[in-house]
C-alpha cells in the first residue's frame, strides 16, 4: 500500500507553481465578509453589494442571485468567492466569465486521479488571456470548489477551498430507531467510509441520539479523524489541494492528504442535523406531543403556542419554522394560529437527520512555514 502522505506529480508541480507567485492577500478578510454578511441578511439591499462586482465578482453576482431568487446565502460562499479570486490573480487568470445557467462539464483527469475526477457544475470561469489556463468555480454540495487547468499538465488539478476553521463534509447518518439508536448501514459505509472509523467508536459506546438532546458528540480518537480528514478527499470529492488564509491574510495551498500535519483536527455528531424528511419514528413523536400537551383530532395536532419556539433561516430575518423539540419542527406555512394555539397536521411535521462531521481548524497557519517544509519538492 502507498504511503497516503506522499505526494503526486501532479500536487508538487501544483505547489511549486502556486509558490513561485508573489505572495497575495485576500480582498476581503473575515471580518470585512461578515459585515457585508450580517449587512445583507438585515438589509437585503442591492446598493450595499454594488462594489462588489468589480472587487469580487462572482460574489456580486451570488448575492444578486440570492435576491433575486428571494433565496438566502451562506457564509462559506463569500470565502469561497474570495479564495476563488485571488487563486486566480495568483495565476494572472484575467478573463472572469459568469454562466447564466450552470454548465456541467466532464473534466478528464490524469493518469494518477484514476478516473476520480467527476462532472463538475462550474458557476464562474477565470482564464488567462490566451485561453490556455483556466479556472473552474463550481458549486453545490458533494462537489469540490475549483478545477484548474494549466499548461504544465494535461488534466485538471482539483481544488477545494476552506476557511482557516471548516468542516470537511457533513452527510447524514443513518436513521435512527424508534429507541433513538442508529444503526450502521453497509450504504452508508459505502459512500462514505472516511467517517466508518469515528461512527463505530460511537456505536461501541451505544450512542443513543435522545441521550445528547441540546449537545453534539464530540469525542473522537486522534486515528478516526486524521482517518476521516485525509480519505475525505480522496474519494468522490477529490481534491489535489486546499487553499485557505495564513494569519495575515495571505492565501496558501496544501496537499490534501497533509491536512492533519497543519490543523488541529476536530469531529462532531450533530444529533439534530442539517436535513429533514417524512417523520419515520411516529411513536417518539407522539410521546413528544403529549408530553408538550397537544391534541389529535383527524390527524390535525392543536397545542399551546408557548410551547413551540420559533426558528429563522439562515441568511435571512423572517420566522420560517416552528421547532416542536430538537429533532421536530413544522413549517411557518403549514401552521395556523388560533388564540393561543397552534394548529398543524400531522403529516406536515419534519425530523431532523443526524450528521456526521470532521472539522479542520489551522491555528497561525504562516505561508513562510509552509514553503519552508515543502522546500525540497518546490
Amino acid at each position: 500500500m502507498s504511503d497516503p502522505m506522499i505526494l503526486t506529480d501532479l500536487q508538487i508541480k501544483l505547489m511549486r507553481y502556486f509558490y513561485e507567485t508573489p505572495e497575495l492577500r485576500i480582498s476581503l478578510n473575515k471580518a470585512e465578509r461578515k459585515n457585508i454578511w450580517d449587512d445583507f441578511v438585515k438589509n437585503r439591499d442591492i446598493e450595499i453589494i454594488s462594489h462588489l462586482e468589480k472587487v469580487v465578482p462572482a460574489l456580486y453576482f451570488e448575492m444578486e442571485k440570492a435576491l433575486t431568487q428571494d433565496q438566502n446565502i451562506q457564509p462559506a460562499v463569500f470565502s469561497e468567492c474570495v479564495y476563488a479570486q485571488a487563486l486566480a490573480a495568483k495565476f494572472n487568470l484575467s478573463k472572469f466569465e459568469h454562466f447564466l445557467e450552470n454548465l456541467k462539464i466532464d473534466l478528464p483527469g490524469s493518469d494518477e486521479d484514476l478516473g476520480k475526477v467527476p462532472k463538475l457544475t462550474v458557476r464562474y470561469s477565470y482564464s488567462s488571456p490566451s485561453g490556455n489556463e483556466v479556472l473552474y468555480q463550481a458549486g453545490g454540495a458533494g462537489a469540490v470548489d475549483c478545477a484548474l487547468k494549466t499548461e504544465f499538465d494535461e488534466g485538471f488539478a482539483m481544488i477545494e477551498l476552506k476557511e482557516p476553521y471548516a468542516r470537511t463534509s457533513e452527510p447524514d447518518l443513518p436513521k435512527y430507531t424508534e429507541n433513538g439508536f442508529i444503526v450502521t448501514s453497509p450504504e452508508f459505509e459505502e459512500e462514505y467510509p472516511q467517517f466508518k472509523g469515528m461512527l463505530d467508536e460511537q456505536l461501541r459506546q451505544g450512542l443513543n441520539v435522545f441521550e445528547h438532546i441540546g449537545n453534539n458528540v464530540s469525542n473522537f480518537s486522534t486515528e478516526s479523524l486524521e482517518k476521516a480528514v485525509t480519505e475525505n478527499y480522496a474519494g468522490k470529492k477529490y481534491a489535489h489541494v486546499i487553499c485557505t488564509e495564513d494569519k495575515k491574510g495571505r492565501l496558501v495551498m496544501l496537499p490534501s492528504n497533509h491536512v492533519a500535519l497543519w490543523a488541529k483536527l476536530e469531529g462532531e455528531i450533530r444529533p439534530s442535523g442539517r436535513n429533514s424528511y417524512k417523520v419515520w419514528t411516529p411513536k417518539h413523536l407522539r410521546k413528544v406531543l403529549l408530553d408538550l400537551g397537544a391534541t389529535y383530532k383527524n390527524d390535525v395536532v392543536t397545542m399551546p403556542i408557548s410551547a413551540l419556539k420559533t426558528s429563522k433561516a439562515r441568511g435571512n430575518s423572517n420566522i420560517s419554522r416552528y421547532k416542536i423539540d430538537p429533532f421536530f419542527f413544522v413549517r411557518k406555512k403549514e401552521v395556523t394560529i388560533e388564540g393561543n394555539y397552534a394548529r398543524f397536521s400531522v403529516d406536515a411535521i419534519r425530523q431532523l437527520n443526524p450528521s456526521i462531521t470532521a472539522k479542520m481548524k489551522f491555528e497561525s497557519l504562516d505561508i513562510k512555514e509552509i514553503q519552508k517544509f515543502y522546500s525540497e519538492w518546490i
